[in-house]
């Protein structure tokens, strides 16, 4: 994909890996669109680029229609026009037991990860199709193919999310629309410290980044950088294994907790 001079529409883009993927698109000579529900660190986000003319800070709550309506309509008027949309809006919350929970947390989950990827995409939508052109990238975990004990909503959102991406991709095939997966690896942001993984590495928000970016210029349909590829590879070959590998990870984790 060709980034500079491109229109970006960056979800949860005010802080973590959001933050810095916009950072990143920015410095590639995009236009970018830091979108968030917090509006004061996403102004302080743009202004602290010094690149005013182009970034600019988007209110968005993806959990509602209007509010992603009004995003859009924004960015459109900025710009004129919408190259790629980063679904990046969501975190994992707190790691603990499914029967500890209650329903709420797990529409709570559903509605930012799946149904607010769905509700962006089908908002800009209208724009790529007028255009015949527009990437949409989803943002993945490897828990979507190797589910994990104490993240069973998360588990199960992105394995919603991979299953619509895969679908969108094969009807947006002739309409100029690519629709992709990114799967970052465990990272050292507020969110990911909440799952206190035992894991050789963490990695860093610019890293993943600086992945993103990489994943864009070779036009990946599915890029899973770190050490999620390595535990695809062994569910494809070993499903038991990394079954094993997983739940180890996860009732390790939960112990910490307790």
């Amino acid at each position: 994909m060709q980034l500079r001079n491109s229109v970006v529409i960056v979800t949860g883009a005010s802080s973590g890996i959001g933050l810095d993927i916009a950072r990143a698109l920015l410095r590639e000579g995009a236009r970018v669109a830091f979108a968030a529900r917090s509006t004061e660190r996403l102004a302080r986000a743009v202004i602290e680029t010094g690149e005013g003319a182009r970034a600019v800070a988007v209110p968005l709550d993806v959990t509602d229609d209007a509010s992603t309506a009004a995003a859009i309509a924004q960015v459109r008027d900025a710009f004129g026009r919408i190259d790629l949309l980063v679904n990046n809006a969501g975190n994992g919350g707190t790691l603990g037991l499914w029967s500890n929970s209650d329903s709420h947390s797990v529409r709570a989950m559903f509605d930012v990860h799946v149904f607010g990827a769905e509700r962006m995409a089908r908002a800009v939508l209208p724009t790529m199709l007028e255009q015949h052109s527009g990437v949409i990238v989803n943002f993945a975990s490897t828990v979507a193919w190797v589910p994990m004990p104490g993240a069973t909503a998360y588990s199960a959102a992105k394995a919603a999310v991979v299953a619509m991406s895969e679908s969108l991709r094969a009807e947006l095939r002739d309409s100029g629309i690519d629709v992709r997966i990114f799967s970052p690896p465990h990272t050292s942001t507020d969110a990911g410290l909440q799952w206190p993984l035992d894991l050789p590495k963490i990695f860093t928000p610019d890293w993943v980044a600086d992945q993103f970016v990489r994943a864009l210029r070779r036009d990946a349909v599915r890029a899973t950088p770190g050490g999620n590829g390595a535990l695809l590879f062994i569910q494809r070959i070993a499903p038991a294994l990394a079954t094993r590998i997983m739940h180890g990870l996860g009732f390790r984790a939960l112990a910490k907790l307790r």
